[in-house]
Formats: C-alpha cells, sequence, structure tokens
C-alpha cells in the first residue's frame, strides 16, 4: 500500500514539475499571416506576428532577415537585415505585431534584376524574423513561405 501511494505522489510530482506554463520568460513568435505569396510590382507585404512573453516586456526590437531564393546570385541590396523598434505599449503576455512592408523600402532584394536576354527577374525571398524583448532574451526564427517580389 505504501509503495502505492509513494509511486502515486511521485508521478503527481513529475507531473507538475513537467507541467509547462503557457508563456515563457523568452518570448515567442509565431507567423499568424502573410498577405500574399506573390507581390505585384510597386505593392506592399503585410506580415503578422503572434507575440507571448511571460513578463509582457516585448517592447524591444525585431531582427527581419531576407534571404533571396534565385538561381541567379547577383549582388543585393543593403538592407537585408533590418532592425525594427516595437513601440512601448502597455505590458501584455500576447499580442500581435503589423508590419506593412513597401515595395521599395523592404521588398526589392537584388540590385540588378536583369537575367538572360535583358528581362526581369522576379526575387524570390524568404523572411526570418527574431525579437529581443526588454530583458534581452531572444525568440526562436520564425520563417516565411517563399514570397515572389515581381520586378520590372
Amino acid at each position: 500500500m505504501k509503495t502505492k501511494i509513494l509511486v502515486i505522489a511521485l508521478l503527481a510530482v513529475v507531473a507538475l514539475a513537467c507541467s509547462k506554463n503557457a508563456y515563457n520568460t523568452k518570448p515567442t513568435l509565431k507567423i499568424k499571416s502573410v498577405s500574399k505569396t506573390y507581390v505585384p510590382f510597386q505593392e506592399p507585404l503585410v506580415i503578422e506576428l503572434e507575440v507571448t512573453d511571460k513578463e509582457g516586456d516585448v517592447t524591444d526590437t525585431l531582427f527581419l532577415k531576407k534571404m533571396r531564393l534565385n538561381q541567379r546570385t547577383t549582388a543585393t541590396l543593403a538592407n537585408d537585415s533590418l532592425y525594427f523598434q516595437i513601440p512601448d505599449a502597455p505590458n501584455s503576455s500576447d499580442g500581435i505585431v503589423h508590419l506593412e512592408l513597401g515595395y521599395n523600402d523592404y521588398l526589392v532584394s537584388a540590385i540588378d534584376p536583369n537575367g538572360p536576354g535583358n528581362t526581369k527577374i522576379n526575387d524570390t525571398i524568404i523572411f526570418k524574423f527574431a525579437l529581443r524583448d526588454k530583458a534581452k532574451n531572444v525568440s526562436d526564427t520564425v520563417t516565411t513561405e517563399p514570397i515572389v517580389i515581381e520586378r520590372r
């Protein structure tokens, strides 16, 4: 009988120790939506990210890294790694970050999109995001599916 009680108590302690809080000190980031996977010439791209953080102090920096996937390699613009300051907001354990990425400012990647015969080659890009909170904890990186940016 004592063995059964001991085993049940041990299982209860293990279950309580292994249960995870819904929020962690390290912020979490998840892609909620991407407005389109083909971006027409001069149009913006809207990406929404879900953010959770135990302390609710996610108002620091959002990192964005553009990775050009085209087979034809060419020099890219200097804005392939970007940092966005997240404005102060009331402390909240979860929220949405809404990014509207303008065509010329954030989407164009290749300096010279010309291909054979002077035809324009669209940029195919994946976007990688990470978030740092005020306590300098950094989230895991999240990545979009490939997105095609029309070039002319």
